[in-house]
């Protein structure tokens, strides 16, 4: 999977908040049982939650093919 990768927390969450608008990001909730969207729930308003890799930079997941191949090292050990 590719990433898009940012020096600061600032950058990260400024490129995910264009990315969601940019695509539409907004999406109804549906009932898990019967199917049915739920217009009023808590619709999804995010595209990824950034998160912070080992070297200190940040990453999201790329909408597109654009950005860097995440490799094992980047994400700490749980």
């Amino acid at each position: 999977m590719k990433y898009r990768v940012f020096e600061t927390e600032g950058e990260v969450i400024a490129a995910e908040a264009a990315i969601a608008s940019a695509i539409g990001c907004i999406k109804i909730g549906a009932n898990a049982l019967t199917g049915q969207p739920e217009p009023t729930k808590q619709a999804t308003v995010r595209w990824a939650i950034p998160q912070q890799i080992a070297d200190g930079r940040w990453a999201i997941p790329s909408p597109d093919d654009e950005g860097e191949e995440s490799s094992p090292d980047w994400w700490a050990a749980e």
